[in-house]
C-alpha cells in the first residue's frame, strides 16, 4: 500500500461482501499526497467502487476538491454523488487507520442514488439504494439498526488466542479485499489464518478486527481446535478437518 501511495498517490482497499453484509470500498492516501480527505462507497461492486474511487481521486487531482454537501457528477454513468462527511465515531476503515499511524483520517462519503435517480433518505428510495448504504453522517448510536450497526458491535474478539487487536496473518488477496475468506486455520500453536485458498506462500498481517468486521461469517469457525482448518468446498459448504 505504501509502495502504491509512493507511485500513484493513494491506494484503494476494497472490503468484500459477504453474506447479508455488503461490501465497501475506502482511498488510502489521498490526506498524504494532496491534503484533502479519504473517501469512500458502499453497496456495489468492489471492482466498480475501486474505479470510481480512483476517478475522483484523479478529479481532486485536477483541482476539483470534494466538498460536503455538494453533488458531484462525473462519477457514475448519468448519475451525481452526494458527498457527506462520515462522523468520527465510525471504525470501518482499519486500513487508512494503520497508514496514519493509528489516527483516523478525516472521511467523505459518496452516496449513490437509485436508478430512477432518488436517494436513500428520500421518500420512494429503492431497497438496496437505502440497506447497502450506511449513514455514516450520523453518530452511530443514532444510525437506525441493521447490518451496519452489527459492525460496530464487535468489542471482543470470538477468536481463543488472538484479541481483536492483534495481527494475524492472511492471504494477500483477503487483505486487499480482492477475494472472500475460504479457509480459516488454526495452527498447532495457536495462530490464526484467513486464506482465499488452500495456499499459504503469499500472507501478509492484518488486525483480526479488520477481517472480522469485513467478513462476518468467519466467527462462525471460532470454535476450531488448534491443529484445525475449515475450508469452503466448491459447493459453497464448508468443511472441517485436522491439520497434517
Amino acid at each position: 500500500m505504501a509502495w502504491q501511495v509512493q507511485e500513484h498517490g493513494w491506494s484503494v482497499v476494497a472490503v468484500a461482501a459477504e453474506h447479508e453484509q455488503p461490501g465497501w470500498a475506502y482511498t488510502v492516501g489521498l490526506r498524504h499526497t494532496l491534503g484533502v480527505p479519504e473517501v469512500c462507497m458502499f453497496g456495489l461492486r468492489g471492482r466498480d467502487m475501486h474505479a470510481w474511487l480512483n476517478a475522483v481521486g484523479q478529479q481532486v487531482r485536477a483541482g476539483q476538491p470534494l466538498h460536503a454537501g455538494e453533488s458531484r457528477l462525473g462519477v457514475l454513468d448519468g448519475f451525481p454523488v452526494v458527498v457527506r462527511p462520515v462522523h468520527p465515531a465510525w471504525d470501518l476503515f482499519e486500513l487508512a487507520v494503520d497508514f496514519y499511524r493509528g489516527t483516523a483520517p478525516p472521511m467523505l462519503q459518496l452516496i449513490w442514488p437509485d436508478r430512477r435517480g432518488v436517494f436513500p433518505w428520500q421518500p420512494g428510495a429503492g431497497e438496496r439504494c437505502r440497506t447497502n448504504q450506511p449513514w455514516l453522517w450520523l453518530p452511530k448510536d443514532d444510525h437506525p439498526p441493521g447490518p451496519w450497526t452489527r459492525l460496530e458491535e464487535l468489542s471482543a474478539s470470538p477468536f481463543p488466542d488472538a484479541p481483536i487487536d492483534e495481527l494475524v496473518a492472511g492471504s494477500r488477496r483477503v487483505i486487499s479485499g480482492e477475494a472472500a475468506i475460504a479457509g480459516v486455520v488454526h495452527t498447532h500453536d495457536g495462530h490464526w489464518e484467513f486464506l482465499d485458498g488452500p495456499g499459504r506462500d503469499d500472507l501478509g498481517m492484518v488486525h483480526l478486527r479488520h477481517l472480522v468486521a469485513g467478513h462476518p461469517h468467519i466467527r462462525d469457525f471460532a470454535d476450531l481446535p488448534r491443529g484445525h482448518a475449515a475450508w469452503q468446498e466448491p459447493d459453497g459448504n464448508w468443511s472441517r478437518r485436522a491439520l497434517r
